[in-house]
């Protein structure tokens, strides 16, 4: 494993060599055109919302080979990790969390939601297979539905592919092999992706400590991964996409320190497998006579396996047992919509149509149908001044026991150009969010289960307000925006306490945040791009129930200061570039006692690339240059980042 000091040496050696080289492609857009914050075009300087659009050549250069790590530099996001490259544990999945709203981003593929009761599963998405990201942080609602109150990243993937193989190998057990071809309009891509053994990632501890439990250590085994797309351009105006994707996450528990250490403090309380598969297809038309859409069909089946060796309590009586469930859920519909642009004014108007279906294969499956017709009306006042109403109605119907839903959601924006390169906004909205099928239904009345749903749980309800400006000079980029958010009702889970430890009690809770974001992104040179992000806030929740362990008084979440920065530099056949992203003040926030402070987290990662020649290209990544152990949970456990790691990539085009 190479020392810190040779990794920073290193580093600051390319840079200094990067510093005065030639001319290179953009990392970072400095004046991009984005789709997703009014759902048609528009230049970021005229959309009254915090956007950020991330290109594929600054996907390549973090050196990540799924979104969940790319994605986690992202401004003024909260990094929730799990385990190794953004792998998830059963239903605990890796979050970029925006604006402090725990489940509140909505993850779009060419603008079709893919989250599945509030999962999206960042991880399963190769990096390589994407044209670029735009993001959005605030309530987006109005726009896309339930789910956006934080904010929305919507995935804009490459419409035909190079044809290509690379090759990776790290430590860790690292493994990572893809081909994908182009054959004119059709395309094709699969990839294999490997992590051994990483040891220790997660402890309970101070969290077991403050409850006077045991300790539970846990142990990160290995994954394997296996993810193919293929794509089709029947027309400019009309694609498809399939993608089907398969993983397989392996751990064990063991007991440590606390009241069972003298007895049973390192053995194994028991072991889990979780194996998920999807398939996800996508029908596309673009700007067709103005209309533009898709139909679409998500299908997420979950399954964990295991052993129990003992109880929570370290009784061995009726142990070892074996565990099972499993859970599938679907969603199908489509999105249509009008745009009708014109010099005074634009209006746009949509309809679509969802199909949720969840079926834990133990109880009763459940099923509901969600309509939606929205708007929005862009109206100039006069050179300098717009202003923009939208609405959103949505209702459910087909849902068992009468638990349907109608909601009507508005949102008015004001934008105001200074110039045409600056430009001054406010924004008002609101955010709906429909309970899962999960949260609503879930019994823990089974080995493996802990969740215990509430079938009278509330839709939740957001206020976002939000000041902004942008700002573009030359090759440089700045943008500021003070934001105050509320939710009613925001779903949450509460832990359970005593005989009921080891189960969580879905649960409403109030929501509150403000704070400022600012960022600067700048071309320097024709070699040097670099860009910078600093947030200050202050989330806080309050259940909203009488249930065991419920937190009833307002307390912290996450962190008030962010920082992310990055770096890009190239010269000749080579380039690199340098990310960091990192929040201080921050708390661990367990469900059933007050929140307490936490260490800074800082997250790294180098990426340098050689070029050969025209047709193949080596990549070295490192993550976690500095060889922290930082927790990145925000709970009550301690989940670890993994030690200095590194893979290297080698790719040909053919």
């Amino acid at each position: 494993m190479m020392k810190k000091s040779q990794l920073l040496a290193g580093a600051v050696l390319l840079a200094l060599a990067g510093w005065n080289g030639v001319a290179g492609a953009d990392v970072y857009e400095l004046a991009p055109v984005t789709v997703t914050a009014s759902r048609y075009e528009k230049k970021d300087v005229d959309v009254a919302s915090s956007t950020q659009v991330i290109s594929k050549e600054a996907l390549q250069m973090t050196g990540q080979d799924n979104l969940q790590q790319a994605l986690g530099f992202l401004d003024s996001v909260s990094y929730v990790g799990m385990g190794p490259n953004g792998s998830a544990i059963s239903s605990m999945t890796s979050k970029i969390v925006m604006r402090g709203v725990e489940d509140g981003t909505l993850v779009l593929v060419n603008g079709t939601p893919v989250n599945w009761r509030g999962k999206y599963n960042l991880e399963d998405i190769p990096a390589d297979s994407i044209e670029k990201v735009e993001v959005v942080r605030g309530g987006g609602a109005i726009l896309y539905g339930s789910q956006a109150t934080g904010g929305v990243i919507n995935i804009i993937t490459k419409k035909r592919l190079n044809n290509s193989v690379s090759v990776g190998l790290g430590n860790y057990g690292q493994q990572n092999y893809k081909i994908s071809a182009g054959m004119g309009d059709f395309s094709i891509a699969y990839s294999y992706g490997k992590w051994g053994d990483t040891g220790l990632i997660s402890s309970s501890w101070p969290g077991s400590f403050r409850s006077g439990t045991t300790e539970m250590r846990h142990r990160f085994k290995g994954y394997e991964k296996h993810d193919f797309l293929a794509s089709y351009a029947v027309s400019d105006k009309l694609d498809l996409l399939y993608n089907h994707n398969e993983s397989k996450n392996k751990y064990d528990y063991t007991f440590q320190r606390g009241k069972l250490e003298s007895k049973l403090g390192g053995k194994i309380r028991y072991d889990r497998t979780y194996e998920r598969d999807k398939d996800f297809v996508q029908l596309n038309l673009h700007d067709m006579d103005g209309w533009s859409g898709h139909f679409f069909y998500n299908r997420n089946t979950l399954e964990t396996k295991g052993t129990d060796y003992y109880s929570a309590a370290g009784s061995e009586s009726g142990y070892p047992k074996q565990t099972n469930s499993k859970e599938k859920n679907l969603s199908y519909g489509y999105d249509f919509q009008k745009v009708w642009k014109g010099t005074p004014q634009t209006f746009l108007l949509g309809t679509s149509f969802e199909r949720n279906e969840y079926y834990d294969y133990s109880e009763a499956n459940r099923t509901r149908n969600i309509f939606s017709f929205f708007g929005s009306w862009d109206k100039k006042l006069s050179g300098k001044d717009n202003i923009i109403l939208s609405g959103r109605e949505t209702w459910t119907t087909g849902a068992a026991e009468n638990k349907n839903f109608h909601n009507f959601s508005g949102q008015l924006q004001y934008l105001h150009h200074l110039s045409k390169e600056e430009s001054f906004y406010v924004s008002i909205g609101q955010s709906f969010v429909l309970p899962t099928f999960s949260a609503m239904y879930n019994k823990a009345n089974r080995p493996g289960v802990s969740l215990v749903g509430d079938p009278n749980l509330k839709p939740e309800k957001g206020l976002h307000y939000e000041l902004g400006w942008k700002k573009e000079v030359e090759k440089r980029q700045y943008k500021a925006a003070f934001f105050v958010t509320r939710i009613k009702d925001n779903i949450s889970y509460s832990k359970g306490t005593g005989v009921n430890a080891d189960k969580s009690y879905a649960a409403n809770e109030d929501f509150k945040n403000h704070g400022i974001e600012l960022s600067i992104t700048e071309k320097a040179t024709d070699n040097l791009t670099w860009h910078a992000g600093i947030t200050y806030q202050d989330p806080k929740t309050k259940v909203n129930s009488k249930k065991i362990g419920a937190k009833t008084y307002w307390d912290r979440q996450y962190g008030r200061f962010m920082f992310n920065a990055g770096v890009s530099y190239e010269k000749d056949k080579w380039k690199m570039s340098l990310h960091a992203n990192y929040m201080a003040d921050r708390v661990l926030s367990p469900s059933n006692a007050h929140s307490f402070s936490e260490k800074p987290y800082l997250l790294t990662a180098l990426a340098v690339k050689y070029m050969p020649n025209s047709k193949s290209d080596i990549i070295l990544t490192v993550n976690n240059i500095l060889d922290r152990d930082d927790n990145i949970n925000h709970g009550s456990s301690h989940y670890s980042t993994v030690p200095t790691n590194f893979l290297m990539t080698y790719n040909y085009r053919f």
